[in-house]
């Protein structure tokens, strides 16, 4: 008995004194860097110790950080149940609440870390980032700045605010933030990242795009459009465009091409105002050509983070096809729009308006619909459409007193290293007008894109539907209708 008590002894001895060695060497490899031989040096100490407070709070730790969420929760609620009231702890497991979505958990956990430590920095800036993942900017704002009147060389802090008035669309506060955040960490990744984008965001940038479309009927056109955008200012950002577009039909062909700018203005932080105007010739293969003035003004407003309003004029040519030009129609358009986020998983959208056109005729249109996230990247919902016009006259467009359409709708998006892949399709019903037979109604259209840098993209673009509501052509409108597109989207930055 004597000689095995000597031998367990000996082996408790020698075990503490591997632990003794294994958790310094796991600390230091932690503090340079070398997380894989910490996070293995962590696992020895551990399969050692079960209850080692230390290796359990890094490797919860190392778990989040490479998006094992479950796993590191698992960890601190074991940590917790050793240490409940360590702040540090709190700390970093709120953090990894609020990566994983559970944001009561997470300010509930700050709060009771700043009921202790009302000036706690980490405490404060977990609390304020996790009120801006919410959506409330408003809040969160002032979060951070009351944080910041304690703490005013925080770099987490700086980089806080200056994130959420990004988000907040003040790009050029946003970066004043950024320029102290830089000054007091300048080896800090995300810093120089978002820095990055301001600056982007901040300088013009180029946009083309190159659109082709065409249908059952023999309405084709091809279109290129450019724009130059760039800040004029604080709170003002301007942009020049010009276009052509060359449309055919069984008859002949007409083009079109024109040119003008806008500028958009803040109007406080909840509103905008966007006003703009231009040129457009108009040339078709037979008779005059005709160069109509193009015009539109249009109020942004914001009353809540998760709503969204605009009320819009605009005043331009009916150039879509080839015969829209040989007649020179002009159409002065209203719009009301709204966007609406009841909750992070749900948006509501819809819009109503009216169009007058220079013969006389008039339409009214409304569309909304529903999108429900299922799962992530899918999500589901509703649509529907009708529009109506006051005359059916035999002038070029397609003018049903009444047109319908209800659909189911899925819209699927992915993003990877740049890479961006996004596909809409929907089926449902369609009434071309309110004597007519209900047909199906269908459509579908992708986006692939890759982007590079902060603000530099390349998308192609393509759809197919039988619609009879997706172009203003005339034609039979049956089931056997179809509308093809394909566009090619540029920017960049420069």
């Amino acid at each position: 008995m004597a000689a095995k008590s000597w031998c367990l002894i000996i082996a408790g001895v020698w075990r503490a004194g591997l632990l003794a060695a294994q958790l310094p060497a796991a600390d230091e490899a932690f503090r340079r860097g070398r997380l894989a031989e910490a996070r293995a040096g962590y696992e020895r100490v551990l399969a050692a110790d079960s209850l080692n407070v230390r290796a359990l709070y890094r490797l919860a730790i190392l778990d989040g950080w490479d998006a094992k969420l479950d796993r590191s929760l698992a960890r601190f609620t074991k940590l917790r149940r050793l240490e409940p009231r360590d702040p540090d702890f709190m700390v970093a497991h709120a953090r990894v609440l609020s990566w994983s979505g559970r944001t009561q958990q997470a300010l509930a956990l700050f709060d009771s870390v700043l009921a202790r430590a009302p000036d706690r920095a980490d405490a404060l800036a977990g609390r304020a980032r996790v009120v801006a993942w919410s959506g409330d900017l408003d809040r969160a704002e002032r979060l951070w700045r009351a944080a910041l009147a304690l703490h005013p060389d925080d770099a987490e802090l700086l980089f806080g605010l200056a994130q959420t008035l990004y988000w907040h669309d003040q790009p050029a506060l946003a970066e004043a933030y950024l320029t102290r955040a830089r000054r007091v960490a300048p080896g800090d990744n995300e810093v120089r990242d978002l820095a990055r984008t301001l600056r982007a965001l901040l300088r013009p940038d180029v946009r083309t795009s190159v659109d082709g479309a065409g249908d059952s009927d023999h309405n084709d056109f091809v279109a290129q459009d450019a724009t130059v955008t760039g800040a004029l200012g604080a709170g003002l950002r301007g942009t020049l465009r010009a276009g052509w577009r060359r449309a055919t039909d069984q008859a002949g062909h007409g083009s079109s091409y024109g040119g003008g700018g806008f500028v958009v203005a803040a109007l406080g932080r909840r509103a905008e105002l966007r006003t703009g105007a231009g040129l457009r010739w108009l040339g078709p293969d037979i008779g005059p050509s005709r160069t109509p003035v193009t015009a539109e003004v249009g109020v942004g407003l914001r009353p809540a983070r998760d709503v969204s309003l605009g009320l819009s004029y605009s005043r331009a040519p009916f150039d879509e096809t080839a015969e829209l030009i040989r007649r020179g129609f002009v159409l002065d358009a209203t719009e009301l729009e709204f966007e609406l986020a009841p909750g992070p998983r749900w948006s509501i959208s819809g819009t109503a308006g009216a169009t007058w056109i220079s013969d006389g005729n008039r339409q009214r249109h409304a569309l909304g619909g529903v999108l429900v996230r299922v799962l992530p990247g899918l999500q589901l919902g509703p649509f529907g459409r009708v529009l109506a016009f006051r005359a059916s006259p035999l002038n070029g467009y397609f003018a049903p007193n009444r047109f319908s359409v209800l659909e189911g709708r899925a819209v699927y998006s992915w993003q990877r290293r740049g890479w961006g892949l996004r596909a809409d399709a929907g089926v449902g019903t369609q009434q071309v007008s309110d004597t007519a037979a209900h047909q199906t109604e269908w459509h579908f259209g992708v986006t692939l894109s890759h982007g590079w840098g902060a603000n530099n993209e390349v998308a192609l673009v393509g759809s197919i539907t039988n619609s009879a509501g997706a172009t203003s052509t005339t034609g039979t409108r049956t089931e056997r209708f179809r509308y093809r597109t394909l566009g090619l989207r540029f920017r960049q930055g420069l």
